[in-house]
């Protein structure tokens, strides 16, 4: 029969530990510890302490900084479980030299990290700068949306609330009357009870939408339209993502394309990106100026960003200051040569949607009909001639000549269902050929982007920006950092530059201190 060395589980071993040797040369701990002991400026935190000459002996904001900023890196984001950290990992007892500070005490430094959170995102910037790992030659801009400390049932507009706050009065006021239907003198039973209980829920729910309805604005957005509004956390928003609707903000991020070094991060409580080209180069231009990097980062660095930040207010703002941008449009893709027969899928999506909505796969479409440009005449799928009724018109910068068909042809044409989406009441056929842009469309900041972004070195320039930006989102998202846990622009802001501080200090310890 098989013999084991024995072994007891139960028994105690007494290990002594030297925070010393925890931090080894390489690591992010390490990293993270030189930088905050040697690179960055606590004065700015002693503001928050009165305790000069009395009062209780405080925790050094060097502490507090290294347990938070490695908890982040860890995926730790819960204060609760970063003091729990403090008592069971030996590395983040090494970093706070086993002071065990109190989860209120953590969370309460996270919270007003706001006062001094971008005076830390400079003083690494700038470290960055001196190790070389900012090339200044692209920019890329991107934004990533995620969920905040906020339910999506408490959002709407001010009508909606209100529309809300009715409902629950009367589902409430039902259940009043039931109950007063009832003797008086009767025993509650269970049903009544559990009814009771849900009527106060209702009720609290009623008086929480009533203050807020008593000092709230409409919340409008760039184009003047009503957003809606969050009870919980006003300053968040709807936004829609690849995994459906959140309630959350949207961090944007400019990235470097060198080491992929974040130089400005700042969170937005709206899903639209269009507006906030302009603020964010202004935002990355200061930025650098406070790190030292240059007075006008832009001089010389080229800036990338994707369709969504396309509109012709941005695009017209760094035309106007000589930026050198590479800024897609929506349209883009069809230009581009690698896509040239993805015309095929969306054809056969067409076909999908018009299958599921009952109708006729195989409608005719503009391209159906045979335009003859030399002699501005139009032909019908059957082979009619339709009359013009309109040239040169504008839609939107662009060209048209309108055609309608005859009625005594229309009419009794066996293809009306596959031309006229609605042949039971539509008459005749209409179809619009566009033949060229508008002089104000060919002069517009988005066409002369256009033209910029078609050649090859726009091309080129562009196509670095999903490796320059991507890699930035996806680390934090593997690191688990994927939502905020504060409320209020100012404190998700802040908690946005310490995620992206953790991707910075991990890119100095493994490209700058190696």
């Amino acid at each position: 029969m098989a013999r084991y060395k024995p072994y007891d589980v139960h028994q105690d071993k007494f290990i002594p530990v030297s925070f010393r040797d925890q931090i080894l040369p390489g690591s992010f701990e390490y990293a993270l510890s030189e930088i905050v002991d040697q690179h960055i400026d606590l004065a700015p935190f002693a503001a928050r302490y009165t305790n000069d000459e009395t009062g209780r002996l405080a925790y050094d904001p060097a502490v507090l900084l290294k347990i938070v900023l490695y908890g982040y890196y860890k995926g730790i984001v819960s204060s609760r479980k970063l003091a729990e950290a403090c008592e069971r990992h030996v590395v983040f007892m090494a970093l706070s030299a086993d002071t065990r500070p109190h989860f209120t005490t953590i969370a309460d430094f996270i919270s007003q990290m706001h006062r001094e959170v971008t005076g830390v995102f400079t003083d690494v910037l700038l470290y960055a700068s001196e190790l070389n790992l900012i090339g200044q030659d692209t920019f890329a801009i991107d934004g990533c949306k995620l969920p905040s400390n906020a339910s999506k049932q408490w959002s709407g507009t001010l009508k909606e609330l209100r529309h809300k706050q009715k409902k629950l009065h009367t589902a409430a006021q039902k259940i009043v009357a039931r109950h007063q239907a009832q003797d008086a003198q009767e025993k509650l039973s269970p049903v009544v009870a559990q009814e009771e209980k849900k009527r106060a829920t209702y009720e609290r729910k009623i008086d929480k939408i009533k203050r807020f309805l008593k000092t709230a604005q409409p919340n409008l957005g760039p184009s003047g339209n009503e957003r809606k509004s969050n009870i919980t956390d006003p300053d968040s928003a709807k936004m829609s993502t690849n995994h459906g609707v959140i309630q959350g903000y949207n961090g944007v991020a400019v990235v470097d394309a060198k080491h992929q070094i974040v130089v400005t991060a700042e969170t937005h409580g709206e899903g639209q990106e269009a507006h906030l080209l302009a603020p964010m180069i202004e935002s990355t231009r200061h930025q650098c100026q406070a790190a030292g990097i240059a007075e006008d980062i832009f001089e010389e660095t080229k800036l990338t960003a994707d369709a969504g930040y396309s509109s012709q207010n941005g695009v017209q703002y760094t035309q106007d200051h000589r930026i050198d941008a590479y800024i897609a449009d929506r349209s883009h893709r069809s230009r581009d040569p690698a896509f040239a027969d993805a015309d095929r899928y969306k054809e056969r999506a067409r076909e999908d949607k018009r299958r599921r909505a009952g109708t006729n796969p195989n409608r005719f479409t503009a391209r159906d009909f045979d335009y003859d440009a030399a002699n501005r005449t139009c032909r019908c799928p059957a082979g009619n001639n339709l009359y013009r009724n309109g040239n040169n018109i504008d839609v939107n910068g662009y060209l048209g000549v309108k055609f309608r068909g005859a009625k005594s042809v229309c009419g009794p044409c066996t293809l009306r269902s596959r031309c006229l989406t609605t042949p039971e009441t539509t008459e005749t056929k209409q179809v619009t050929i566009f033949i060229g842009k508008t002089e104000a469309k060919q002069e517009s900041p988005i066409e002369k982007m256009k033209r910029k972004f078609d050649t090859v070195m726009g091309r080129f320039t562009y196509n670095q920006r999903i490796a320059i930006v991507e890699p930035v989102f996806a680390n934090l998202q593997n690191k688990g950092l994927r939502r905020f846990t504060l409320r209020g622009q100012r404190k998700v802001d802040a908690q946005w530059k310490l995620f992206t501080l953790v991707h910075n200090i991990e890119k100095i310890a493994h490209c700058g201190m190696s």
